[in-house]
């Protein structure tokens, strides 16, 4: 799938480099669409990790997998989706590769000039995670501290909007 294949409307779809810019650890909403149609093209299968494949710019910036939940979801470009079974939570998986294990799994990435990540590189991989209670509970709290932080920087944008507007009153 190609950017010229983007359009307002249409089947929703994850577009390779959508994971570097729109979409971090979770995907809570899908932002594009296509007109391509389903049964033409690769879907998400739900509970997935969505891996970019290759990039320009360095082995770290591949492990950075985003948590989709939702099936059916068109994917497009050089990434690789790996289905998370349901002894574990797809967005602690997400949350412990981009910031725990992202460094040790770098060095499976293959290249210089273009670096690639396949998934039979990291297919055997060994990680020991905490049980999927403990999961849900480090998931709960990250997401809490996520909100805060959103709900902080809105305010600070209104603070800093509001700051700016009596600047301009200052010299009416």
């Amino acid at each position: 799938m190609s950017k010229e294949q983007l359009t307002a409307n249409g089947n929703p779809c994850i577009f390779y480099g959508e994971l570097f810019t729109i979409y971090g650890c979770v995907v809570d909403e899908v932002k594009s669409r296509t007109h391509i149609e389903k049964g033409l093209s690769t879907l998400s299968r739900g509970r997935d990790l969505l891996f970019p494949a290759s990039t320009t710019v360095d082995a770290l910036s591949l492990i950075a997998p985003s948590a989709l939940m939702e099936k059916d979801i068109i994917l497009g470009g050089d990434m690789f989706a790996i289905k998370i079974s349901q002894e574990y939570n797809p967005v602690y998986l997400s949350y412990y590769f981009n910031y725990i294990a992202n460094k040790r799994l770098s060095k499976y990435a293959k290249g210089t000039t273009i670096i690639h990540l396949h998934y039979n590189e990291i297919a055997n991989v060994v990680v020991e995670l905490p049980s999927i209670e403990e999961q849900g509970k480090i998931v709960a709290a990250i997401q809490g501290y996520t909100t805060k932080l959103d709900i902080e920087e809105a305010l600070l944008e209104r603070i800093l909007d509001l700051k700016q507007y009596l600047l301009r009153q200052m010299f009416i």
